[in-house]
């Protein structure tokens, strides 16, 4: 029944990219397309009083041959741990888990139901649109897993009538090659876009072996990844207040996984298949504007060494029905519910598992004067046997100080946030819980945000401050019987410090831009239930400092982009016994775009850890030395 549904869907979304091309052939002068609209209000629209950060487009295009992993490491407050070059790499925000930051793709959830999490290598750079990143708990807004903060991605917006289309190929180091097509038309009435991308890299660096005698150097092994993918999106405006929206986006990745330092070669690879269709309906009235989303994902994941052969494979069914209100640009009201339910065939389950899970929520901003927004935003989530209790958010910005060019804005909100036991943990055989509880947190969070423009001058400015405390924190530990099983063993206690200020300035032919954040994170246990009590100790893989300086540069036709990341020391485990030592990284781009015509051809140069620092992101896990790529990318505007 799966693979017959994945064919029809497949074949749907094949022919939705056909059928509006043909329709945009006939008589389309009666309504224009309003592709900018088709999400509806922005979820940020809700977030009054918290930290929401948008990576700037000329860094992701530079960089739009890597993954979500290289843009979210240099530009946020995000800590990436990478298992080796070929490996996952997941986040750590504000002091959590991987499983504490909620990913979401056009509005909805598409973090894999079994592990909780995404693996943000396996995320695309030249698959997306926007990408913004809300800091800090929205469990109202974004549902299960949104402790830390939540990721949003987006599809691309095309809104340049007529057609464009664009070529990369970049050559690398360490036997990397990378190419991309896409190309887009944008008429009065259906706006129609696709792209696809390959990528292969051997990844046989060369590595100091310090676990051997002497330090010899060696070539990495077992480390090759192949990936390929495509993307597709068709807007519709159906009429003058209804539009239609169908995107899809496929990913997959044959990698080999090194083994650590030390530890013996069993051959490990991971196969990783991901299908996402969507199709979204807007329409306006009179009531607000109507938003419904219908979703079909497809995670497969195939892992084998010597000894094991697992299989998951997960179909993911997913409706999101909203009504937002907006009265006089005073207040805004949106109501909603999402129904997902998951069909898992996964092996460590001995068979088949299903689940239903729903949720309600109600978001409200009210602007009572020009000086002061106000929202409050709840969620109730309904999964059999684990219902969560509400999670609400409360928040306001204050524009407290105006003169001249200065504005100075006072922060703050108070939100709580849940996240629901994975499949893993619950139907895992043998070793999954059936007992265990959701976890539940809560965030406060305050801060200053000042702005100064000046003519072509700007300067943005921020400071926040928060605590976060999560009860019923979920760690797999082993058991007498001798195998591994998830308990709510302890509450954590996360609180620290974001600064961040970015200056740009525009000056005839040259424009300038500069960014320097700075972020200090402390995350520990501070009441245990089970297993060695680890008070007041930071938990391991979380850096107590992270700090990042950028420079952007663009004259007449020549662009440069810099990024330095500092990573403080990280703890390898929650007793503090062992560490891995603080590293630096920097990367440097070059770019030049040649005019034929209406044409462009844009070439770059790109260094990634430039400094050549030897350093390690996972315990025994080298990572590459300096490297370099070439590209060529040819645009039809």
């Amino acid at each position: 029944m799966a693979k017959s549904s994945y064919r029809l869907l497949l074949c749907l979304a094949a022919l939705s990219g056909i059928a509006p091309a043909a329709l945009a052939q006939q008589d389309t002068a009666q309504y224009q397309l309003r592709t900018v609209e088709v999400f509806g209000k922005p979820a940020e629209v809700f977030a009054s009083g918290s930290r929401v950060s948008i990576l700037d487009s000329s860094f992701v295009q530079m960089h739009a041959s890597g993954s979500l992993v290289d843009a979210l490491q240099a530009r946020t407050p995000l800590f990436l741990k990478t298992n080796g070059p070929s490996g996952i790499s997941t986040p750590t925000f504000r002091g959590t888990s991987a499983t504490h930051t909620a990913v979401l793709w056009n509005g909805l959830n598409i973090d894999m139901p079994a592990l909780g999490l995404s693996d943000f290598s396996l995320l695309p750079l030249t698959s997306l649109g926007s990408i913004s990143v809300q800091h800090g708990a929205a469990g109202a807004t974004y549902g299960s897993g949104a402790i830390g903060g939540a990721v949003s991605l987006s599809s691309p917006v095309y809104d340049k009538p007529g057609f464009g289309a664009t070529v990369q190929q970049e050559i690398g180091s360490f036997g990397r090659y990378f190419s991309s097509a896409g190309g887009h038309y944008v008429g009065q009435k259906v706006s129609v876009g696709m792209s696809g991308y390959r990528l292969s890299a051997a990844n046989d660096f060369p590595y100091k072996d310090y676990g051997s005698f002497g330090a010899p150097t060696r070539l990495q092994e077992e480390a090759q990844v192949a990936q390929h993918g495509f993307t597709q999106d068709v807007t519709w405006q159906l009429s003058e207040k209804s539009r239609l929206a169908l995107h899809g986006w496929y990913t997959y990745a044959n990698r080999e996984v090194p083994p650590a330092l030390g530890a013996a070669n069993v051959s490990t690879r991971q196969v990783d298949k991901n299908l996402r269709l969507m199709a979204d309906f807007g329409h306006d009235s009179n009531w607000g504007e109507t938003t419904v989303k219908a979703a079909w994902f497809s995670d497969y994941l195939r892992y084998t060494d010597y000894s094991n052969n697992s299989l998951t494979d997960i179909n993911t069914y997913q409706l999101q029905a909203e009504q937002t209100y907006t009265y006089a640009r005073r207040w805004s009201l949106r109501g909603g519910v999402n129904l997902q339910h998951f069909v898992a065939d996964v092996q460590g389950y001995g068979g088949t598992v299903t689940e239903d899970r729903a949720s309600a929520f109600l978001l409200f901003r009210y602007d009572p004067t020009r000086r002061l927004d106000l929202s409050l935003n709840v969620r109730q989530a309904f999964v059999k046997g684990y219902n969560p209790t509400p999670a609400p958010t409360l928040g306001a910005n204050w524009l407290f100080l105006q003169q001249n060019n200065h504005r100075l804005y006072l922060k703050g909100n108070v939100s709580g946030s849940y996240r629901v036991p994975t499949l893993n943990e619950r139907f895992w055989q043998p070793g999954g819980n059936p007992d265990i509880k959701p976890e539940q947190g809560w965030n406060y969070e305050s801060g200053l945000c000042h702005t100064f423009t000046h003519g072509s001058w700007h300067i943005e400015t921020e400071a926040s401050a928060y605590r976060l405390l999560l009860d019923n924190w979920v760690q797999w530990m082993p058991l007498e019987s001798g195998y591994w099983s998830p308990r709510n063993l302890q509450k954590v206690r996360a609180q620290g410090l974001e600064l961040s200020t970015r200056a740009s300035k525009k000056m005839d032919e040259l424009s300038v831009a500069a960014t320097a954040a700075y972020t200090y994170t402390t995350s520990e246990q501070v009441e245990a239930y089970e297993g060695p009590e680890e008070l007041n100790l930071q938990l391991a893989h979380v850096p107590l400092h992270k700090a990042q300086l950028g420079a952007d540069a663009a004259f007449r036709a020549w662009s440069f982009l810099g990024n330095l990341t500092y990573n403080g020391l990280r703890y390898t485990n929650n007793s503090n016994t062992s560490n891995l030592p603080a590293y630096t990284l920097l990367s440097l781009a070059l770019s030049r775009r040649i005019d034929i015509g209406q044409y462009q051809i844009i070439a770059s140069l790109r260094s990634d850890n430039a400094t050549n620092a030897n350093y390690y992101v996972l315990e025994n896990m080298p990572m590459p030395p300096r490297s370099f790529a070439a590209s060529l990318r040819f645009v039809i505007p």
